[in-house]
């Protein structure tokens, strides 16, 4: 068991720095999300997306 783990180290290293950047990239996103930091700009000329942001004239 402990050779394996030490002919893999490298490879094992690599996939757990990968794994702890994927995660601290998605825990930003879910806090920006939270905080309503990122998402619709009100600037639907270059948006794309349908989004129900636009106000409706009175």
């Amino acid at each position: 068991m402990f050779a394996w783990i030490a002919e893999n180290a490298a490879t094992l290293i690599t996939a757990g720095v990968l794994l702890l950047v994927i995660g601290i990239a998605v825990f930003s996103l879910v806090r920006e999300k939270k905080q309503k930091k990122g998402g619709c700009t009100g600037n639907c000329a270059t948006c794309g997306m349908a989004c129900s942001y636009t106000k409706k004239k009175p």
